[in-house]
C-alpha cells in the first residue's frame, strides 16, 4: 500500500529595503521569476521540484506584513525501505548545508550591492551619509532575520518528514486493516487537513485503535494528544489501579487516557509534554518539558523520561521523575510509613509524596482547611500546597527529529 505525505514546502523569500522601489524589484525576482519556478525549488530540487516531492496539488501566493510567501502542496511518496529511508534522510542534511551556504551567499551579494549603492549616495551628498549607514544597517537586520526565519521554516519542514520516517522504520509496512490510521494527533490533523481540535481514532501496532482528544496547537504547531484534563470537578479521579490503566470519562470535558494507552503512546517515538494550569482567577501558567515517556506495567508504569523544563508555573514533577505510579488500592510510593494516594486523595507518580497532584481532589480554590493540605489539584511551585487549581491538562505529542551533522 503506497503510503503518502503531503509535504508543505514555504519560501519565505522577500526582502526588506529602506526604499520601495528596492523592495518591489527583489520580491518579484525571487518570486516571479523568468523560467516561472521558485527560487527556493532551485537550490532544493534543481528545474524540477515535482521530481523531488511528487506531484503538486495546490500553490497559493499571499502577503503579510510586507512580506510575500508562496506555499505549496505536493503529494509526497514516502520511501518504504530502510535504505531508502537511509539516502533520504543523507540527502536532507546535505540539502539544509546547500540551503545554509546559499543564504550566507546570498546575503553577502546584497550587502556587497548596498554598500555600493551607498557609497555613491555619500560622494553626492555627504549630509546624507548617516541616513545612508542607519538605512543600510536596518536593511542588513532585517535581512538577516528574514533568511533566519526561512531557514527555520524549511528545517521544521525537515524534521517533520524525518520523524514521520524514524516512526514507519517501526511500523509494520505489511497491509493491516488499520495501519492507515494515525498514530498520534500531530498526524490525524495533518491526515484530515484540518485545525480543528476534536475526539479522532488513533492507532499503534499491537494495540486496539482507540479515541484520542486532538488539541490543535495554540501558536501554530503540531497538535497535540490530551492525555488528562480537569475542569469542573464532575469525575472523581480519587479511582482504584484498573481505571487508571484502562483510562476513565469523558473525553470532551474531564478523563484519563490510560496508563497503557500513554505507555503504548509515549515509547512509540520521543514526545514532548505539555502541563496547562489556570487558577480560579483565570490565571494560566504551563510547565513543558521536552522528554517525556512512561515504563510498562512490569515497571508500575513509572515515570521513566522526564527531562527539558520550561514554562513560567515552575517545575513540580521533577521530584517524581523515576517514581512509580500509584492509587489507593496499588501502594507503588517511596513512603514507608503511609500510602500517599491515600493521604492526599490521587493517583498519580508519587515519591514521598509530591509536588504536584494533577489527579487529586478537587476543592475549588485555595485557603480551605488545613487537613486538606496537598489534596487538590496541587502544583506547589505556583500557588503552594494549600490551593487546588480550577483547570489542567496534560498534552503529548512527538518531538522533533534533531537534523545534526553525521558521527
Amino acid at each position: 500500500m503506497a503510503l503518502h505525505l503531503k509535504l508543505l514546502a514555504i519560501a519565505l523569500l522577500s526582502f526588506f529595503a529602506t526604499a520601495k522601489g528596492i523592495e518591489s524589484s527583489i520580491v518579484a525576482k525571487d518570486i516571479y521569476s523568468s523560467n516561472g519556478k521558485d527560487y527556493s525549488q532551485k537550490f532544493l530540487c534543481g528545474d524540477n521540484f515535482e521530481k523531488c516531492f511528487g506531484t503538486k496539488l495546490k500553490s497559493v501566493v499571499f502577503l503579510n506584513n510586507n512580506k510575500l510567501y508562496r506555499v505549496e502542496i505536493f503529494d509526497y511518496k514516502l520511501p518504504t525501505t530502510l535504505d531508502d529511508i537511509m539516502k533520504e534522510e543523507k540527502s536532507l542534511k546535505m540539502e539544509i548545508d546547500l540551503l545554509e551556504n546559499k543564504l550566507s551567499q546570498q546575503g553577502r551579494d546584497i550587502y556587497t550591492d548596498l554598500e555600493k549603492a551607498n557609497a555613491g549616495h555619500v560622494e553626492r551628498d555627504l549630509d546624507l551619509s548617516q541616513k545612508a549607514k542607519d538605512d543600510n544597517e536596518h536593511l542588513e537586520s532585517e535581512l538577516t532575520e528574514n533568511m533566519n526565519q526561512m531557514k527555520s521554516a524549511l528545517l521544521n519542514i525537515f524534521k517533520t518528514k524525518l520523524n514521520d520516517m524514524d516512526r514507519r522504520i517501526r511500523k509494520p509496512l505489511k497491509n493491516e486493516t488499520n495501519a492507515d490510521l494515525p498514530a498520534n494527533c500531530a498526524e490525524a490533523l495533518d491526515m484530515h487537513a484540518t485545525t480543528e481540535s476534536g475526539i479522532y481514532t488513533l492507532y499503534l501496532p499491537d494495540y486496539k485503535p482507540f479515541k484520542a482528544y486532538c488539541l490543535a496547537d495554540p501558536n501554530g504547531g503540531h497538535a497535540w494528544t490530551v492525555v488528562q484534563r480537569r475542569i469542573n470537578g464532575t469525575e472523581d479521579f480519587f479511582r482504584n489501579w484498573d481505571d487508571y490503566v484502562a483510562g476513565f470519562g469523558d473525553q470532551e470535558r474531564e478523563f484519563f487516557i490510560g496508563l497503557d494507552k500513554l505507555y503504548a503512546l509515549t515509547n512509540d517515538q520521543p514526545n514532548e509534554l505539555w502541563i496547562k494550569l489556570k487558577d480560579f482567577n483565570d490565571e494560566e501558567r504551563f510547565a513543558k518539558y521536552s522528554d517525556f515517556a512512561i515504563g510498562d506495567l512490569d515497571t508500575n508504569y513509572a515515570l521513566k523520561k522526564l527531562d527539558g523544563f520550561s514554562g513560567d508555573a515552575g517545575d513540580s514533577l521533577a521530584q517524581q521523575n523515576g517514581c512509580e505510579f500509584s492509587t489507593y488500592d496499588r501502594d507503588n510510593d517511596n513512603d514507608p510509613t503511609k500510602s500517599c494516594a491515600i493521604t492526599y486523595n490521587g493517583a498519580w507518580w508519587y515519591n514521598r509524596c509530591h509536588d504536584s497532584n494533577l489527579n487529586g481532589l478537587y476543592i475549588w480554590g485555595g485557603d480551605y482547611e488545613y487537613y486538606r493540605e496537598a489534596q487538590g489539584i496541587d502544583w506547589f511551585t505556583w500557588h503552594g500546597h494549600q490551593y487546588s487549581l480550577k483547570y489542567v491538562h496534560m498534552a503529548i505529542r512527538p518531538k522533533a527529529i534533531d537534523i545534526g551533522n553525521d558521527a
